[in-house]
This record gives C-alpha cells, sequence and structure tokens, in this order.
C-alpha cells in the first residue's frame, strides 16, 4: 500500500505529467533562442536542509540532473546514498526534456542536485512544480562566478548592441576542477545534514576526493606548461571553456554559437566574422563537443585550414569509455588540448 506521502505525490505527477508535454515545445525553442527560463524555482542551502526521515536501513535517495554532478555526488555519499541521474551520458544538458520515468524518480527523491545557474534550463519549470518537501540543491553555490560578454567581430554597435554578444553567467563551473571543490563541499554538506548518522563518512570521502582534485590541478598545470603563452588561444563552438581558460591562463578567442548554450546557431554574418578572426589570430585548431553537430566547424575549418579536435563538455562518457568520471573527463580534454596546441 502507498504511503500517504507517496500517495500525495502520485497525485501531483499526474498534474505534472499534463504539464510537461505542454511545457516541452515551448522549452525547445527557448533552448534553441538560448534564452533562460524564469520559473519558480527554489533553491535550498546546504545548511538549511533538515534530516530526512530514513525507515529501517532505507539509504538517502538522491538525483542528480547531470552525469557530471551524479560523478561528485557519488563520490561522497559512496554506499550510503542511492543515486538515479536525469539527464543521460552523452547527451546535451542545454535542451534535455524530462520523461515519465525522470518524474518518478524526483518525486521519489529525498533530495535533487542540480549544476544551477540555467545550465538545466529546459528543466526548470518542472524541477519548480515538485512538492516541497523535496528540496533542491545547486552545487555551484559559492563559486566564484564568471559574467562573460563575448562581443562578434561584425557586431554594430550603432544598430543592435546585443545581436551578436552573448552575456550573461557562465554556467560551465566544471572546467576548473576547483570549482569542483566547491561542489564536493557542498555535497559533503549536505548528505550530513540529510543523514547525520552517517555524516562522518561523507566528510572523510570528501576529503579523499579533494585530495584528488588537487592531483588533477597540479597534473593539469604540468600537462599545459609546454604550451606558450602565444599559443593559448581557443576556439570553441559553444562558450564552454571559461573557466578553464581562466584559471589555466588561455584566451577565449571567439565561439561558433552565439551563446553559451549549445543548442543556439549563428547567422551567416557571424560565421564570416568568426573565420576573419580565425585568420587574424593565427589559431590552429577549433574544439567542440564530441557530440555536438560538426558541420559548423567542419565548414570553417575548411575554409580556414584549421583542425577540428572534440572534446567532452556537458557529460561524462558511457560506461567503461574514456571519460566515464569526471576526473578521466578532465583528463581526456587536457591531454587533446595540449596535444592539439603543441
Amino acid at each position: 500500500m502507498l504511503s500517504r506521502k507517496r500517495l500525495a505525490r502520485s497525485q501531483i505527477l499526474i498534474l505534472i505529467l499534463a504539464a510537461i508535454v505542454a511545457a516541452c515545445s515551448g522549452g525547445a525553442e527557448n533552448a534553441a533562442n538560448g534564452s533562460t527560463y524564469h520559473t519558480d524555482l527554489i533553491l535550498t542551502q546546504p545548511e538549511d536542509l533538515k534530516a530526512a526521515q530514513l525507515q529501517g536501513d532505507r539509504p538517502l535517495q538522491m538525483v542528480a540532473t547531470t552525469s557530471i554532478v551524479a560523478d561528485v555526488v557519488a563520490n561522497v555519499g559512496g554506499e550510503a546514498i542511492e543515486l538515479d541521474v536525469i539527464i543521460p551520458r552523452m547527451t546535451d544538458p542545454h535542451g534535455y526534456q524530462l520523461t515519465p520515468g525522470d518524474l518518478r524518480m524526483l518525486h521519489d527523491a529525498d533530495v535533487v542536485f542540480i549544476n544551477g545557474l540555467g545550465l538545466e534550463e529546459s528543466l526548470e519549470q518542472s524541477l519548480s512544480q515538485l512538492p516541497e518537501d523535496i528540496p533542491i540543491v545547486s552545487l555551484s553555490e559559492g563559486i566564484q562566478l564568471r559574467e562573460f560578454t563575448l562581443e562578434r567581430a561584425d557586431t554594430d554597435a550603432d544598430h543592435d548592441p546585443e545581436a551578436h554578444a552573448a552575456t550573461g553567467v557562465d554556467p560551465h563551473v566544471w572546467f576548473d576542477p576547483l570549482n569542483i571543490g566547491v561542489w564536493t563541499d557542498n555535497a559533503a554538506q549536505s548528505l550530513s545534514a540529510l543523514d547525520p548518522a552517517n555524516a562522518a563518512t561523507f566528510q572523510a570521502n570528501s576529503d579523499t576526493y579533494h585530495n584528488q582534485l588537487e592531483d588533477l590541478h597540479n597534473w593539469i598545470l604540468t600537462q599545459l606548461e609546454e604550451i606558450p603563452h602565444a599559443d593559448r588561444k581557443l576556439v570553441t563552438d559553444h562558450l564552454f571553456m571559461g573557466y578553464f581558460a581562466q584559471r589555466y591562463d588561455f584566451e577565449i578567442i571567439n565561439a561558433l554559437l552565439p551563446a553559451f548554450s549549445s543548442a543556439a546557431s549563428p547567422s551567416a554574418q557571424e560565421l564570416a566574422g568568426i573565420q576573419d578572426s580565425i585568420r587574424q589570430s593565427g589559431v590552429q585548431v577549433i574544439f567542440i563537443g564530441i557530440s555536438s553537430n560538426r558541420r559548423i566547424a567542419e565548414q570553417i575549418a575548411g575554409d580556414t585550414s584549421v583542425a577540428v579536435v572534440p572534446l567532452y563538455t556537458g557529460s561524462l562518457s558511457e560506461l567503461n569509455g574514456p571519460a566515464d568520471t569526471y576526473l578521466l573527463f578532465m583528463q581526456y580534454n587536457v591531454r587533446a588540448i595540449a596535444t592539439a596546441l603543441k
């Protein structure tokens, strides 16, 4: 027999399933335009979480939005939690739409962990309709954020000052391993509040993972040290490497898509401006998402005689793949960048 809480959630779920059908078409359109939802999504601070009502030996039920968020939470939670992931591996998080199965997972959760900062814009409307007793925590709380503006080479400020610029908060915080240290702290604090009996385990796991992140950061410095400053220039398919560039002293020359979302699309005038900036800067490589549409990048590469190098961006690889944990994700990308620019 369903508990009273589960029964109430089931009734709410029926209503949300109906609402999500109407939301999907609008969500796809917003994602394509690179916009951000304006919802009533209420986030809970890690320090404000209350202990979950755990019956018997039931572990905490966690839901994470992306595979990268899930990997960090799993490293902290270990065997003391059960963890589900909404967005499948090798799937772009910018425009993903929830399924009925995703909604059922969400309604059984003790907490939902998200990247936040607009990354999960296509999920926000549905997340905002979850019951109040299912807290939503952004692991990015406390990170020093980048507010970026990338002006296009062909921008005519007198006519349309915003037509060819990407502005706002950059959500791709995971490209700096030291930011993942903040995620780790937030995860440990959240899990300890929800399950005080396992707080010592969560803190020990957090300490271990912090050491691995520090080792990763130092390894990256070593891998990149042979790249001359003049060659530390990046052209990407969308604006996903800002935190990496800031941490490791690179310059973002341009991006093929006029937004931080890979769901955006450039105009012909923008493509011409990108080609001009590539030629003028002497860049020899375009870095794109490994699961992105390569058509635009290959068109520009053919016109400018540069190489196209794929990187993992918003998702880990499939299990047992070359980037199936966050640590391997960063190692794969850094090796690819170092090889291309050396």
